[in-house]
């Protein structure tokens, strides 16, 4: 085993606010044979202290508030060079900007959380965000190596989406493919229409729907990961008149989601814990087959918003 101290990127702060230390520790728990010491500051930086074998290194970077790792020998502190072995430019996850966009630390987290419970042996993982937006989770799922599908309900972001990806794949000359078509019939409301991306190994697919209708949308072939941001405004949440709650949507949603998740695959699912509170999110997935895992990082994002996470897991 050897000591190193974890710089915790600025990045967190901004988006774990005043539980940033919390969070921290809640989720580098879930790295295995990686014990913390404690924390320490040096010149108005924050490290967390560990102790690990050198070949986590790698994936302690992937930690989604981590900016840099150093060896520590005494006073002598050596930068670890290996690096978080992403794919793609970070300016695909980044590189957007828009009212409503997922944090893109707090994605990260989520896919953090859901590869640290999962347990499906599958070699080539793959990820479905049922409520993707503008599809953040798919991006950094690609940057990890996992090919992704998200659903989203309004069909204008194809094209929002497809002029962000022609824009950082000509500046960054990235190889890629570009590919629409239909899951289904095509029709005049856009039900089922979708946009593939394919790059380095990876294909990000969004695809135009109605989150209820998941399996339908994304394909029989069940997920290993499911992480999504429960959108905190009502005008993604369904029904004619934008009216229902988000509790409403996720009851609706749910049977879907936990039959789209592979045995021993787990879900991390974003939410405003004020609305709705967690005990009707736990009930909503209730007797879906599912189990409850604690992972304790909620934090408040805001006033009137306090982030949690619910982390769900299907028995192999």
């Amino acid at each position: 085993m050897s000591e190193f101290a974890l710089l915790i990127s600025p990045s967190a702060r901004a988006a774990y606010f005043a539980d940033t230390q919390e969070v921290v520790l809640a989720e580098i728990a879930g790295l295995a044979d990686v014990d913390v010491s404690g924390h320490e500051a040096r010149g108005g930086m924050s490290f967390l202290r560990l102790t690990a074998e050198p070949e986590k290194a790698c994936d302690i970077l992937r930690l989604s508030f981590a900016q840099g790792l150093f060896q520590v020998d005494g006073d002598n502190w050596q930068p670890i060079e290996c690096g978080a072995g992403f794919g793609l430019h970070e300016d695909f996850v980044y590189g957007e900007k828009y009212r409503g966009k997922t944090n893109e630390t707090l994605t990260r987290l989520l896919i953090n959380i859901a590869l640290q419970e999962a347990d499906t042996n599958n070699e080539k993982l793959r990820l479905l965000d049922p409520m993707c937006g503008r599809g953040t989770s798919l991006f950094w799922a690609m940057r990890f190596g996992i090919s992704a599908n998200g659903i989203e309900k309004d069909q204008t972001v194809l094209n929002e989406v497809r002029r962000g990806l022609k824009k950082w794949t000509k500046l960054h000359r990235q190889k890629h493919k570009l590919v629409d078509g239909w899951v289904q019939k095509s029709n005049k409301k856009g039900v089922g229409k979708f946009l593939d991306f394919m790059a380095e190994g990876q294909v990000a697919r969004l695809v135009i729907g109605d989150t209820v209708n998941a399996c339908d949308l994304a394909g029989r072939k069940p997920f290993d990961l499911i992480v999504t941001d429960i959108p905190y405004g009502v005008q993604h949440m369904g029904g004619a008149d934008g009216a229902r709650s988000p509790i409403d949507v996720i009851q609706a949603a749910a049977p879907g989601w936990a039959a789209c998740l592979a045995p021993g695959g787990a879900m991390a699912i974003a939410y405003n814990q004020n609305i709705p509170r967690r005990p009707a999110m736990v009930a909503a997935f209730d007797g879906l087959g599912l189990e409850v895992i604690d992972r304790n990082v909620a934090h408040r994002m805001s006033e009137s918003i306090l982030r949690d996470v619910l982390v769900l897991r299907k028995p192999r």
